[in-house]
Protein backbone atom coordinates (compact mmCIF):
# COMPACT_ATOMS: atom_id res chain seq x y z
CA UNK A 1 0.00 0.00 0.00
CA UNK A 2 1.30 3.44 -0.96
CA UNK A 3 2.27 5.39 2.20
CA UNK A 4 1.20 8.69 0.60
CA UNK A 5 -2.31 7.29 0.19
CA UNK A 6 -2.31 6.09 3.82
CA UNK A 7 -1.25 9.56 5.01
CA UNK A 8 -3.99 11.10 2.88
CA UNK A 9 -6.45 8.76 4.60
CA UNK A 10 -5.11 9.63 8.09
CA UNK A 11 -5.60 13.33 7.30
CA UNK A 12 -9.22 12.70 6.31
CA UNK A 13 -8.56 13.75 2.71
CA UNK A 14 -9.10 10.40 0.96
CA UNK A 15 -12.04 9.86 -1.36
CA UNK A 16 -14.71 7.29 -0.51
CA UNK A 17 -13.24 4.93 -3.10
CA UNK A 18 -9.76 5.31 -1.58
CA UNK A 19 -11.15 4.77 1.93
CA UNK A 20 -12.82 1.53 0.85
CA UNK A 21 -9.60 0.39 -0.83
CA UNK A 22 -7.56 0.99 2.35
CA UNK A 23 -10.07 -0.80 4.60
CA UNK A 24 -10.20 -3.82 2.27
CA UNK A 25 -6.39 -3.94 2.06
CA UNK A 26 -6.02 -3.64 5.86
CA UNK A 27 -8.49 -6.45 6.55
CA UNK A 28 -7.11 -8.79 3.89
CA UNK A 29 -4.21 -10.08 6.04
CA UNK A 30 -2.62 -9.87 9.48
CA UNK A 31 0.58 -8.48 7.92
CA UNK A 32 -1.33 -5.66 6.24
CA UNK A 33 -3.05 -4.78 9.49
CA UNK A 34 0.31 -4.75 11.28
CA UNK A 35 1.79 -2.41 8.63
CA UNK A 36 -1.27 -0.15 8.89
CA UNK A 37 -0.93 0.13 12.69
CA UNK A 38 2.79 0.85 12.43
CA UNK A 39 2.30 3.58 9.81
CA UNK A 40 -0.57 5.11 11.82
CA UNK A 41 1.59 5.28 14.95
CA UNK A 42 4.50 6.88 13.08
CA UNK A 43 2.13 9.41 11.47
CA UNK A 44 0.61 10.42 14.83
CA UNK A 45 4.00 10.70 16.51
CA UNK A 46 5.23 12.97 13.69
CA UNK A 47 2.03 15.02 13.88
CA UNK A 48 2.45 15.48 17.62
CA UNK A 49 6.10 16.56 17.21
CA UNK A 50 5.20 19.09 14.50
CA UNK A 51 2.30 20.49 16.53
CA UNK A 52 4.40 20.83 19.69
CA UNK A 53 7.18 22.59 17.79
CA UNK A 54 4.82 25.12 16.21
CA UNK A 55 3.09 25.73 19.53
CA UNK A 56 6.35 26.87 21.11
CA UNK A 57 6.29 29.97 18.94
CA UNK A 58 2.79 31.02 19.94
CA UNK A 59 2.13 33.56 22.64
CA UNK A 60 -0.46 33.54 25.41
CA UNK A 61 -1.04 29.80 25.15
CA UNK A 62 -1.63 27.52 28.14
CA UNK A 63 0.86 24.78 27.41
CA UNK A 64 3.29 22.67 29.40
CA UNK A 65 6.06 21.19 27.31
CA UNK A 66 6.95 17.65 28.22
CA UNK A 67 10.09 15.66 27.43
CA UNK A 68 10.02 13.92 24.03
CA UNK A 69 9.94 10.46 25.60
CA UNK A 70 6.85 11.36 27.65
CA UNK A 71 5.19 12.96 24.65
CA UNK A 72 5.73 9.91 22.47
CA UNK A 73 4.49 7.56 25.19
CA UNK A 74 1.40 9.66 25.68
CA UNK A 75 0.55 9.83 22.00
CA UNK A 76 0.92 6.19 20.95
CA UNK A 77 -2.14 5.55 18.79
CA UNK A 78 -4.43 2.64 19.59
CA UNK A 79 -6.41 1.86 16.45
CA UNK A 80 -9.42 -0.40 16.87
CA UNK A 81 -11.18 -2.32 14.10
CA UNK A 82 -14.83 -2.20 15.13
CA UNK A 83 -16.35 -4.05 12.19
CA UNK A 84 -15.82 -5.36 8.68
CA UNK A 85 -17.27 -3.62 5.59
CA UNK A 86 -20.22 -5.45 4.05
CA UNK A 87 -21.63 -5.98 0.54
CA UNK A 88 -20.67 -3.68 -2.34
CA UNK A 89 -20.51 -0.37 -0.46
CA UNK A 90 -18.25 -0.90 2.55
CA UNK A 91 -17.84 1.95 4.99
CA UNK A 92 -14.64 2.30 7.01
CA UNK A 93 -15.28 1.90 10.72
CA UNK A 94 -11.87 2.67 12.10
CA UNK A 95 -11.41 4.87 15.14
CA UNK A 96 -8.45 6.28 17.00
CA UNK A 97 -8.08 6.40 20.77
CA UNK A 98 -5.47 8.47 22.60
CA UNK A 99 -4.88 7.77 26.29
CA UNK A 100 -2.81 10.00 28.58
CA UNK A 101 -1.17 8.12 31.51
CA UNK A 102 -1.28 9.26 35.14
CA UNK A 103 0.84 12.32 35.91
CA UNK A 104 1.18 13.43 32.28
CA UNK A 105 -0.52 15.81 29.86
CA UNK A 106 -0.42 16.21 26.09
CA UNK A 107 -1.48 18.60 23.33
CA UNK A 108 -2.51 17.58 19.84
CA UNK A 109 -4.21 18.88 16.70
CA UNK A 110 -7.29 17.13 15.34
CA UNK A 111 -7.74 16.55 11.57
CA UNK A 112 -10.11 19.55 11.29
CA UNK A 113 -7.50 21.95 12.70
CA UNK A 114 -8.96 22.05 16.22
CA UNK A 115 -6.46 21.93 19.09
CA UNK A 116 -6.99 19.93 22.27
CA UNK A 117 -5.04 19.64 25.53
CA UNK A 118 -5.55 16.38 27.45
CA UNK A 119 -5.14 16.05 31.22
CA UNK A 120 -3.84 13.11 33.25
CA UNK A 121 -5.77 9.82 32.94
CA UNK A 122 -7.77 11.14 29.99
CA UNK A 123 -8.95 9.18 26.96
CA UNK A 124 -10.10 10.78 23.69
CA UNK A 125 -11.63 8.81 20.80
CA UNK A 126 -12.71 9.90 17.31
CA UNK A 127 -13.52 8.19 14.01
CA UNK A 128 -11.18 8.08 11.04
CA UNK A 129 -13.78 10.08 9.07
CA UNK A 130 -13.68 12.92 11.62
CA UNK A 131 -14.00 16.32 9.94
CA UNK A 132 -15.66 15.05 6.75
CA UNK A 133 -19.25 14.24 7.69
CA UNK A 134 -19.19 15.04 11.39
CA UNK A 135 -16.87 16.24 14.14
CA UNK A 136 -17.52 14.14 17.22
CA UNK A 137 -15.07 13.11 19.94
CA UNK A 138 -15.76 10.90 22.94
CA UNK A 139 -14.11 12.12 26.14
CA UNK A 140 -13.36 10.29 29.37
CA UNK A 141 -11.41 12.72 31.54
CA UNK A 142 -10.53 16.40 31.17
CA UNK A 143 -9.68 18.35 28.04
CA UNK A 144 -9.37 21.96 26.91
CA UNK A 145 -10.53 22.60 23.34
CA UNK A 146 -9.85 25.37 20.85
CA UNK A 147 -12.31 24.41 18.13
CA UNK A 148 -11.79 25.36 14.50
CA UNK A 149 -14.81 27.33 13.26
CA UNK A 150 -17.10 25.42 10.91
CA UNK A 151 -20.81 26.31 10.80
CA UNK A 152 -21.54 23.48 8.40
CA UNK A 153 -20.22 20.74 10.69
CA UNK A 154 -20.80 21.37 14.43
CA UNK A 155 -18.28 20.02 16.91
CA UNK A 156 -19.52 17.58 19.58
CA UNK A 157 -17.88 16.35 22.78
CA UNK A 158 -19.63 13.25 24.07
CA UNK A 159 -19.11 12.44 27.76
CA UNK A 160 -20.65 9.81 30.01
CA UNK A 161 -23.79 11.84 30.77
CA UNK A 162 -23.73 15.06 28.74
CA UNK A 163 -23.02 16.07 25.13
CA UNK A 164 -21.43 19.45 24.31
CA UNK A 165 -22.27 21.12 20.97
CA UNK A 166 -20.20 23.96 19.51
CA UNK A 167 -19.26 25.50 16.15
CA UNK A 168 -16.06 27.30 17.16
CA UNK A 169 -14.93 28.33 20.62
CA UNK A 170 -12.58 27.72 23.56
CA UNK A 171 -13.74 25.66 26.52
CA UNK A 172 -12.78 23.07 29.11
CA UNK A 173 -14.70 19.88 29.91
CA UNK A 174 -14.07 17.59 32.88
CA UNK A 175 -16.02 14.33 33.05
CA UNK A 176 -14.29 11.14 34.22
CA UNK A 177 -16.39 8.03 33.74
CA UNK A 178 -17.85 6.72 36.98
CA UNK A 179 -17.40 10.01 38.85
CA UNK A 180 -21.05 11.06 38.34
CA UNK A 181 -19.83 14.62 37.85
CA UNK A 182 -19.42 17.00 34.93
CA UNK A 183 -18.18 20.56 34.48
CA UNK A 184 -17.82 22.77 31.41
CA UNK A 185 -16.05 26.14 31.52
CA UNK A 186 -16.43 28.50 28.59
CA UNK A 187 -13.55 30.85 27.78
CA UNK A 188 -14.76 32.19 24.42
CA UNK A 189 -17.79 31.73 22.17
CA UNK A 190 -20.88 29.73 23.13
CA UNK A 191 -21.84 26.09 23.65
CA UNK A 192 -25.02 24.05 24.10
CA UNK A 193 -25.25 21.24 26.64
CA UNK A 194 -27.57 18.28 26.10
CA UNK A 195 -28.41 15.31 28.26
CA UNK A 196 -27.55 12.11 26.41
CA UNK A 197 -30.26 11.01 23.96
CA UNK A 198 -32.12 14.33 24.37
CA UNK A 199 -30.98 16.76 21.67
CA UNK A 200 -34.24 18.66 21.13
CA UNK A 201 -33.96 20.87 24.22
CA UNK A 202 -30.56 21.75 25.76
CA UNK A 203 -29.98 21.55 29.50
CA UNK A 204 -28.15 24.85 29.28
CA UNK A 205 -26.50 27.25 26.83
CA UNK A 206 -23.30 28.86 28.03
CA UNK A 207 -21.85 32.20 26.98
CA UNK A 208 -18.34 33.57 27.54
CA UNK A 209 -17.12 33.45 31.13
CA UNK A 210 -19.77 31.02 32.40
CA UNK A 211 -19.59 27.48 33.75
CA UNK A 212 -22.03 24.59 34.08
CA UNK A 213 -21.56 21.73 36.52
CA UNK A 214 -23.39 18.55 37.48
CA UNK A 215 -22.79 16.62 40.69
CA UNK A 216 -24.85 13.53 41.49
CA UNK A 217 -27.60 14.69 39.14
CA UNK A 218 -27.80 18.26 40.49
CA UNK A 219 -27.03 21.11 38.07
CA UNK A 220 -25.36 24.44 38.80
CA UNK A 221 -24.30 27.42 36.68
CA UNK A 222 -22.34 30.58 37.43
CA UNK A 223 -19.60 33.02 36.49
CA UNK A 224 -15.97 31.95 36.24
CA UNK A 225 -14.02 33.71 38.99
CA UNK A 226 -10.64 33.17 37.30
CA UNK A 227 -8.76 30.95 34.88
CA UNK A 228 -7.12 29.03 37.72
CA UNK A 229 -9.28 26.03 36.88
CA UNK A 230 -7.30 25.74 33.62
CA UNK A 231 -3.94 25.85 35.38
CA UNK A 232 -3.63 22.08 34.89
CA UNK A 233 -2.55 22.84 31.32
CA UNK A 234 0.62 24.34 32.79
CA UNK A 235 1.08 21.48 35.25
CA UNK A 236 -0.59 23.16 38.24
CA UNK A 237 -3.52 21.67 40.17
CA UNK A 238 -5.70 24.36 41.72
CA UNK A 239 -8.24 23.77 44.49
CA UNK A 240 -10.52 26.56 45.73
CA UNK A 241 -12.25 25.81 49.04
CA UNK A 242 -13.12 22.24 48.07
CA UNK A 243 -14.03 19.44 50.53
CA UNK A 244 -11.03 17.37 51.55
CA UNK A 245 -12.69 14.25 50.17
CA UNK A 246 -13.03 15.88 46.74
CA UNK A 247 -9.36 16.84 46.74
CA UNK A 248 -8.39 13.26 47.67
CA UNK A 249 -10.46 11.87 44.82
CA UNK A 250 -8.80 14.20 42.31
CA UNK A 251 -5.20 13.57 43.34
CA UNK A 252 -5.88 9.83 43.53
CA UNK A 253 -7.02 10.02 39.91
CA UNK A 254 -4.19 12.28 38.72
CA UNK A 255 -1.45 10.16 40.30
CA UNK A 256 -3.13 6.74 39.95
CA UNK A 257 -3.27 5.95 43.69
CA UNK A 258 -5.97 4.23 45.70
CA UNK A 259 -6.71 6.35 48.80
CA UNK A 260 -8.61 4.87 51.75
CA UNK A 261 -9.90 7.00 54.63
CA UNK A 262 -10.33 4.88 57.76
CA UNK A 263 -12.86 7.19 59.43
CA UNK A 264 -14.42 9.55 56.82
CA UNK A 265 -16.58 11.29 59.46
CA UNK A 266 -13.52 12.84 61.13
CA UNK A 267 -12.60 14.67 57.89
CA UNK A 268 -16.07 15.95 56.93
CA UNK A 269 -15.34 19.54 58.01
CA UNK A 270 -12.01 19.80 56.21
CA UNK A 271 -11.90 22.15 53.19
CA UNK A 272 -8.82 22.92 51.14
CA UNK A 273 -7.50 25.79 49.02
CA UNK A 274 -4.16 25.79 47.27
CA UNK A 275 -2.06 25.36 44.14
CA UNK A 276 0.25 22.40 43.64
CA UNK A 277 2.70 21.53 40.89
CA UNK A 278 2.04 18.06 39.56
CA UNK A 279 5.80 17.35 39.60
CA UNK A 280 5.79 17.80 43.40
CA UNK A 281 3.97 14.49 43.75
CA UNK A 282 1.07 13.25 45.83
CA UNK A 283 3.00 12.95 49.11
CA UNK A 284 4.07 16.61 48.95
CA UNK A 285 0.41 17.65 48.57
CA UNK A 286 -0.58 15.63 51.64
CA UNK A 287 2.25 17.13 53.71
CA UNK A 288 1.19 20.68 52.79
CA UNK A 289 -2.43 19.97 53.76
CA UNK A 290 -1.25 18.49 57.07
CA UNK A 291 -0.08 21.95 58.15
CA UNK A 292 -3.69 23.15 58.36
CA UNK A 293 -5.55 19.92 59.08
CA UNK A 294 -4.28 17.30 61.57
CA UNK A 295 -4.31 13.82 60.08
CA UNK A 296 -1.90 10.94 59.57
CA UNK A 297 -1.30 8.90 56.47
CA UNK A 298 0.57 5.80 55.41
CA UNK A 299 1.82 5.58 51.84
CA UNK A 300 2.64 2.35 50.01
CA UNK A 301 4.40 3.46 46.83
CA UNK A 302 5.03 -0.11 45.70
CA UNK A 303 1.29 -0.77 45.38
CA UNK A 304 0.18 2.86 44.85
CA UNK A 305 -1.95 2.87 48.00
CA UNK A 306 -2.47 5.52 50.69
CA UNK A 307 -4.31 5.15 53.98
CA UNK A 308 -5.59 8.29 55.74
CA UNK A 309 -6.13 8.20 59.53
Amino acid sequence: MNTDLLHKYFKGEATEQEENLIVEWTESSADNKKLYLKERMLFDMALFSDTSASAKGRKNRYLYYMAPVIAIAAMVALVFFIGLPQFNQPEPQLSQTIHIPAGQRAQMELPDGSTVWLNSQTTLTYDATFGKKDRKVVLNGEAYFEVAHNKEIPFYVQTENIKVQVTGTKFDVCSYNGSNSFIARLIEGSINLFANNAEEKPLNSLTKGKYFSMENGKYKTGELSSNNALAWIEGIYYFDDVPFNELLNKIALYYNYKITVKDPATLEGYRCTGKFKDLDGIEHILKVIQKDHPFKYHIDNEHNKITIE
